[in-house]
């Protein structure tokens, strides 16, 4: 088993923290992990990816030239990737319209995490869709992680639960 996954958004959005959660989850699994960031100089703000390669054998390349998942946090992000998946794109409800292609669509209110207990967690919220979708790591192993960080814990699974949690 092999599965590729791209992860990107703007420079603040937790892009590289949710693909960090994502591999450090699947090595807690014993599974091999490959995490490769890609970011501009400024960083907050502009846009950054990361690609997230989780194998039960040996991992070749952490380059990612075909997906199974991508997490797209904005519009740039659908633009840029959203060809390079055939398997499921996982974005806010109002870039489901720009997707072209094979792929799996799920849309989802990132707007649930513009104010509350969820504010700026929408990197967690669609990481979380997407372990729910592929099983790539069980929820029970990015809860740990998310634990053993401490900070936010709680807020943090809520938005890995999803909205209605």
């Amino acid at each position: 088993m092999e599965y590729k996954v791209i992860i990107s958004g703007f420079g603040g959005q937790g892009v590289l923290f949710a693909g960090k959660i994502l591999a450090r989850a699947a090595m807690s699994c014993g599974l091999n992990v490959s995490w490769l960031p890609s970011y501009g100089p400024e960083m907050r703000g502009g846009t950054c990816n990361c690609k997230v390669v989780v194998s039960d054998g040996d991992i070749s390349s952490p380059a990612v030239k075909r997906a199974d998942a991508l997490i797209a946090m904005n519009r740039p992000s659908v633009e840029k990737f959203a060809a390079y998946t055939d398997g499921v794109i996982i974005t806010d409800n109002k870039f489901v319209k720009l997707c072209e292609g094979n792929a799996e669509i799920i849309g989802m209110d990132m707007s649930l995490c513009a104010d509350g207990e969820l504010k700026g967690l929408a990197n967690i919220m669609l990481l979380g869709e997407l372990i729910r979708y592929s099983g790539i790591v069980s929820e029970e192993a990015v809860c740990g992680i998310l634990n053993s960080i401490g900070k936010n814990a709680e807020q943090n699974i809520k938005a890995l639960k999803g909205p209605a949690y």
